[in-house]
């Protein structure tokens, strides 16, 4: 919990006056449950954590909560014993306790949660995510302690965007994992385009944009093109911070094109981030606005009349396709601006391809 001292673990022969030795463990009952997106790891924290408690006493049990977070609240448990968790290791996905909410926020979820662990008499609680998850769990435990509560309350950094560090944590369980992965399939794409153009003796081009997870920060992009060396790369970090536009970013990637195939090499590969569109400053403004609209009531048909000039003339830049894509996914999508992002990124991968092979 936020202020109070860490525990330090010292060899016995140490010479720590005040260290308290501690020789017998009782046993415990720690609950683990599943929250934020899947990421590879997760099942061996899980295992991880069965093999350290009962390490320490035979007796312990581990009881994981099934469907996430709402499993939590309506306390759906399965004990988890060798026999149950031994087709889940080293094993990527949650499907062994499953996810859903992925959120312990409001009040009566707290409660919820609180309650459980007293109905059940749970000495610890593991809450396994990223940041979202990790924020909760400190808030968590932070209710917990001032309700007196015997829970602790356990956040394990597990995400593979790789955004969750300090000076604490190093690193976080699931991002090698994820980088290698894409990187070697970054690579063999690389090859394929390679070999997909001297194929057709140079008769077309071949570029290739991959999307990579990362939403706020672009970390797996970053370090799969260290990786895998691929022609070009968008961070949303410095889209962001040097304020560019769609047109920027497009004129960027043709003269890219431009530039290699004046060296004859009509191939490539381009990496961009998820969260790239939510990088781009007018992009956002813009979806931000359309959404204000719909709330208003304004039909799609009259959108653009709606809009301020400044918004106007860009909407009226995009492709067709691509208005209609942003129009429906903001009036049908309302609450989930994740997935609002995701599919214009999609489109605007499509879009970007077009340019580049004009």
């Amino acid at each position: 919990t936020y202020g109070q001292r860490l525990a330090h673990f010292l060899p016995k022969t140490a010479n720590a006056p005040d260290a308290t030795v501690i020789t017998e463990h009782p046993a415990v009952r720690v609950g683990v449950v599943f929250s934020g997106r899947q990421s590879p790891g997760g099942h061996n924290v899980v295992w991880g954590l069965y093999n350290a408690i009962n390490s320490h006493n035979p007796s312990s049990e581990l009881i994981g909560f099934l469907g996430g977070t709402d499993g939590l609240f309506a306390q759906k448990t399965l004990e988890i014993t060798e026999e149950v968790f031994s087709s889940y290791k080293n094993q990527g996905g949650y499907y062994m306790l499953g996810r859903t909410r992925d959120q312990i926020r409001t009040t009566e979820q707290v409660k919820a949660a609180m309650t459980t662990c007293q109905a059940l008499k749970l000495d610890a609680l593991v809450i396994i995510g990223g940041v979202t998850s990790n924020t909760d769990a400190a808030q968590l435990a932070e209710t917990f302690a001032e309700s007196k509560c015997s829970t602790k309350v356990v956040g394990v950094p597990v995400t593979l965007n790789g955004d969750l560090k300090n000076q604490f944590v190093e690193t976080t369980v699931g991002f090698d994992t994820i980088c290698k992965v894409n990187s070697q399939l970054i690579s063999n794409v690389c090859t394929d385009a390679l070999s997909a153009e001297k194929l057709h003796h140079f008769s077309r081009q071949y570029y290739y944009f991959i999307r990579l997870m990362g939403r706020k920060a672009s970390h797996v992009a970053l370090e799969c093109a260290l990786q895998s060396h691929p022609n070009m790369v968008l961070l949303g970090e410095e889209v962001a911070a040097s304020k560019l536009t769609i047109s920027d970013i497009t004129k960027q990637i043709c003269d890219a094109v431009q530039a290699r195939a004046e060296k004859d090499k009509y191939h490539g590969v381009i990496l961009i981030p998820e969260g790239l569109v939510e990088s781009i400053p007018e992009l956002y403004a813009l979806l931000q606005e359309i959404h204000g609209l719909h709330d208003k009531g304004v039909f799609i048909e009259n959108i653009s009349s709606h809009l301020s000039p400044w918004a106007s003339a860009l909407f009226d830049f995009l492709p067709p396709f691509i208005r209609k894509q942003v129009c429906i996914s903001c009036f049908l999508i309302q609450k989930s601006i994740r997935r609002r992002f995701c599919c214009f990124n999609f489109f605007f991968c499509r879009a970007a391809t077009s340019a580049s092979r004009i």
